[in-house]
Parts: structure tokens; C-alpha cells; sequence
């Protein structure tokens, strides 16, 4: 490395120190192959190589016009990726605004519609292994197999099910019926475990720090722009 290091440089350093230090998978691997992209370039062009590392290390806002001009210049149909995207957005809307304390049949129908609009194979597919379940599918996917199977329904305890209220594991009924943590509580666990490794990778490593300011003045730009572009169309 010189004293003054070129763009292409600084930015091969920063994505190989991803790849081998960041704590997530696709961090990793999209860092690492990022790195392997641009070297390529790099020994066909120097020049074009540096322009990419000097564009992805100082990112500018990027519009439709551009991402389908270079879709048209490599033969790609783009007919159904207006479409495409409404549905996404759409879906995207619908999981962000979902409440904490949901209604259960309420969420069953709109997952059940947008996997329908989406995965229409996989939705065939889905009703016909549920149409194949036996009459026991409730007990034997939601009730342990214990003595209490046993028992009259109207003296069974409740199935072990993710509880929909804010209730805490030791008022928790699963996890009594399990005698350990039920499903819920021990994804709600292995979740909070997973956010404090990303944390702690936020805290030391200065590469994901910096990736974190960066994304920051993203939004920030692109919070301008759209304030910009709504005062523009106001006063036209």
C-alpha cells in the first residue's frame, strides 16, 4: 500500500476486512465478491476500475431513468418490473405495518394472499399437503406428546402455541404445558441473542461503524432530494 492510496485500493481494503471480519453471512459473502469483481475489472482496465471504487465508495443517488437504460443496454425485458415492484412495495408495506398483538385469522388470510399472488405454485403446493393432513393435525403439531393427550379435550391445557399478547415466559401456558421455553419464547430469545451479536459487531468493528454512517448520509441525501422534488412540484 502507498502513502496515498487510490480509490481502488481503499475500497479492495474495506471489502476484504468485511468479508473476514463482519459477523454476517451475506455481509461476508457480498463484501468478498464485491472485491473479486472489481480486482477483475482492474486487470482488464485500470482506469474503468477506479471510476467503479471511486462511484461505490461515494454513492449518489440513482434513478429509474438509469437502471433501466442499462437494462435496455443489455437486452433485458423490463415490461413486468413496474408490476414487479408495486408488488413488492406493497407487500413490504403490509409486513412493516403489521401490529405487534394481531389478530391470528386476520394474519392467516393476508399471508395466505400474498403467497397466493406471489408463489401461486407454492400455494398449490401448500394446500394440498394441508388438505392431506389427518383429523389429529391440531394435537399432533400443537400439543406435546404427554399424558395430557390423553385426556378429554374440555380438560386438556392449552396448545403450545406462540402466545399473542405481551404475556412473559413465566406466566407463559406453553412453556408450562412444554416444561421449557415454547416455540415463541425460544425464538424471541434466540432473536434477542442474534441482535446483541450485531450489536457488539457495531460497537468493535470499525468497518461495519463505518458502513453504518454511510448508509446514514444515504438517507440523509436522499431525504434532501425527495424534500427538494415535493417543494418543486408544490410551487410548478
Amino acid at each position: 500500500m502507498t502513502d496515498s492510496p487510490t480509490q481502488l485500493a481503499r475500497l479492495r481494503l474495506r471489502m476484504l476486512a468485511s468479508a473476514y471480519c463482519n459477523a454476517d453471512f451475506w455481509t461476508r459473502r457480498n463484501a468478498y465478491l464485491t472485491d473479486q469483481a472489481v480486482a477483475a475489472l482492474a486487470r482488464r482496465d485500470v482506469v474503468a476500475a477506479e471510476d467503479l471504487a471511486t462511484q461505490l465508495l461515494h454513492p449518489e443517488y440513482i434513478h429509474d431513468t438509469q437502471i433501466l437504460g442499462a437494462a435496455v443496454e443489455a437486452g433485458i425485458d423490463t415490461t413486468t418490473w413496474e408490476e414487479r415492484r408495486e408488488k413488492t412495495q406493497a407487500y413490504a408495506r403490509d409486513a412493516d405495518q403489521v401490529p405487534p398483538c394481531f389478530d391470528p385469522t386476520t394474519e392467516a388470510h393476508r399471508l395466505w394472499a400474498s403467497l397466493y399472488s406471489h408463489y401461486p405454485q407454492t400455494a398449490a403446493a401448500l394446500a394440498y399437503y394441508l388438505a392431506d393432513l389427518p383429523a389429529t393435525w391440531r394435537e399432533d403439531l400443537f400439543t406435546r406428546d404427554t399424558n395430557f393427550t390423553r385426556l378429554p379435550s374440555e380438560e386438556r391445557p392449552g396448545l403450545e402455541t406462540a402466545p399473542y399478547d405481551d404475556r412473559s415466559w413465566e406466566d407463559c401456558e406453553a412453556c408450562l404445558e412444554a416444561q421449557d421455553q415454547c416455540r415463541f419464547h425460544k425464538g424471541f430469545f434466540a432473536g434477542m441473542e442474534y441482535q446483541a451479536d450485531l450489536v457488539k459487531t457495531l460497537l468493535t468493528d470499525p468497518i461495519a461503524q463505518e458502513h453504518v454512517q454511510q448508509r446514514h448520509t444515504e438517507l440523509e441525501h436522499l431525504g434532501v432530494q425527495k424534500a427538494a422534488a415535493t417543494k418543486a412540484a408544490a410551487s410548478a
